[in-house]
């Protein structure tokens, strides 16, 4: 009979997250590595919008980096 590991039977699991993770009104500039509000062209971390991305320990773990998502 086969055992799972402990840690895979205990383990929570969560649905994929299949929506866009770009900011809203946004566009990611590769070239500087940031985004950008699209109807102003102007950093998205110096826009002071209400509520901003939050740094990556808010972020969905993916293991990969999906800003060119």
């Amino acid at each position: 009979m086969k055992q799972d590991h402990i840690l895979l039977k205990f383990a929570p699991t969560y649905e994929r997250f299949t929506g866009s993770r770009a900011p809203l009104g946004c566009v990611y500039d590769s070239n500087i590595g940031a985004w950008i509000v699209e109807n102003t062209g102007e950093l998205l971390v110096e826009a002071g919008l209400p509520n901003p991305p939050r740094t990556k320990k808010n972020d969905i773990e993916t293991g990969e980096d999906l800003k060119g998502a």
